[in-house]
């Protein structure tokens, strides 16, 4: 069976925790995930999937979920993995600025908000042409 690749938006909250929410409404049911962090969020959000599909409630599809993120979710998530530092190499943007965006502490002007974009999606390229031997 073919999976449905369905939208999932994370977001961070004004209370400053994070959400998951499947952005679909053509489905009997919806998918939501809380949590203290970004990682968090999603892993409820995947339980919350395992959940219904147990159920006999009504037919869950198999999806294949295309999450997107808003600025502060995004760094809190992958800050972790790929570094500040190493955000601020690739974006172009202080790394103390960056914390700033990731703990909620402020928001991107639209434009950052593009900088970081083009950043990640350039390094995401350079990434994808790395062949190793």
């Amino acid at each position: 069976m073919k999976k449905i690749v369905v939208n999932a938006i994370i977001e961070r909250t004004e209370d400053g925790t994070y959400t998951v929410f499947m952005d679909n409404y053509d489905y009997k049911f919806g998918l939501i995930g809380y949590g203290k962090t970004a990682k968090e969020a999603k892993n409820d959000f995947f339980v919350a999937y395992d959940e219904i599909k147990g159920m006999d409630v009504c037919e869950v599809p198999d999806f294949d979920f295309n999450f997107t993120y808003d600025t502060s979710s995004f760094l809190q998530l992958f800050k972790d993995k790929i570094g500040l530092a190493n955000l601020q190499a690739i974006t172009g943007i202080n790394r103390r600025q960056l914390h700033h965006y990731a703990s909620g502490v402020s928001r991107p002007s639209k434009k950052t908000v593009q900088r970081i974009q083009e950043g990640i999606k350039k390094y995401g390229e350079e990434l994808c042409k790395v062949q190793l031997i």
